[in-house]
């Protein structure tokens, strides 16, 4: 399958807003109850870029497949260096093709040029396909914390995955803004 990777931009809200909605009623993806309004992602878009890569993939009629961004893992200035990411392709994009795949490796290069440390993932315990994703892209599983949140009448647990972008400094340099690339 053809597609390219390119930051999203506002317009890309509504289908930000589908692909994140297909899954709202599963518990297996995200502990999401309501999804947000297509503003509230516009919202999201523009505030994440304006520190962290935000990227579709879309293919080539520009039908966008799925994105990957990044937040604050915690909101103190000690975790600055570490980003907490998010990934989620759109139900009928066709799986094991690479996009994910493509989509995560360009977000950590480009976070690695900004001088993040370490990416985390939080998945429900329960998304074998999330957790394989991120065991194959050289994650290692730091945390499992069970019945961490409550669902569709479920308790859930969430694991937490981690990788390091680059080797520990003494002093670190305050991590770039996102540049738009």
């Amino acid at each position: 399958m053809e597609y390219t990777i390119r930051v999203a931009n506002t317009s890309d809200a509504q289908a930000v807003h589908d692909i994140y909605g297909a899954y709202v009623d599963s518990e297996h993806v995200t502990f999401t109850i309501d999804n947000p309004s297509v503003d509230e992602y516009r919202e999201k878009i523009e505030k994440t870029l304006k520190k962290y890569p935000f990227y579709v993939a879309e293919d080539t009629e520009g039908k966008v497949l799925g994105y990957v961004y990044g937040s604050p893992l915690r909101p103190h200035d000690a975790y600055q260096w570490n980003v907490e990411s998010t990934i989620v392709l759109a139900p009928d994009t066709p799986r094991r093709c690479g996009i994910a795949t493509a989509l995560y490796r360009k977000f950590m290069e480009t976070l690695k040029k900004q001088g993040y440390r370490y990416v985390y993932g939080v998945i429900v315990d329960t998304n074998e396909a999330s957790i394989a994703l991120h065991q194959a892209l050289g994650f290692t599983q730091v945390g499992h914390f069970k019945k961490a949140g409550f669902k569709n009448g479920k308790w859930k647990g969430i694991v937490w995955m981690q990788i390091a972008l680059t080797e520990d400094v003494q002093a670190p340099q305050t991590p770039l803004p996102f540049d738009g690339e």
